[in-house]
């Protein structure tokens, strides 16, 4: 009986559904029953991860601060980092590059997903270039490198706060202070 009512347990928990809410704030993911709610500054990054030497099923891999824990998931351990497989893009109820988009837009340099826009990118030129079609560049991948730009540009313009600067760091080339 104790094992029909596991294997019950167990088929429910399969069956649950992923869930996985974006906004400014954050990400809350439901897994396996268990709503997790991770602020943005938990989260180090977004990765869409090739499984084995193929990107037609890639996994969005999430890896999280020191000490932040998701549940309804079992994590590796990466440099100390728990780091957690979520869900293959293929999985999810929208396109690819909508997900990466909607993570991008406010998980910013959090997302690593260049590898696989690119590749995406690469698939279509050539099905254009054998239709016959003009070879152009893919919207999508134009679109992550434009916030990636800008991402690393906002990140150049930020100056260090006066507490965080080196006191010999205001002095010119000669070595004296100005």
């Amino acid at each position: 009986m104790v094992m029909v009512a596991v294997s019950l347990v167990a088929w429910l928990l399969l069956l649950w559904p992923f869930l996985m809410k974006i906004d400014a704030n954050g990400l809350t993911l439901r897994l396996r029953g268990i709503t997790t709610r991770l602020p943005w500054e938990s989260v180090e990054s977004l990765t869409v991860m090739k499984v084995g030497d193929s990107w037609e099923a890639p996994d969005l891999e999430i890896r999280l601060a020191p000490g932040v824990k998701l549940g309804g998931r079992l994590a590796s351990k990466r440099d100390g980092r728990r780091v957690y497989s979520l869900l293959a893009l293929n999985d999810f109820t929208v396109a690819p590059e909508e997900v990466i988009a909607g993570l991008q837009r406010y998980g910013g340099g959090r997302v690593d997903a260049q590898d696989y826009l690119q590749h995406r990118a690469a698939k279509r030129a050539v099905a254009r270039y054998v239709r016959g079609d003009a070879v152009q560049a893919d919207p999508h991948l134009a679109e992550y490198m434009a916030v990636q730009r800008s991402i690393e540009a906002e990140e150049r313009e930020t100056p260090l706060s006066g507490d965080d600067q080196d006191p010999d760091s205001t002095r010119n080339d000669h070595g004296s202070r100005d």
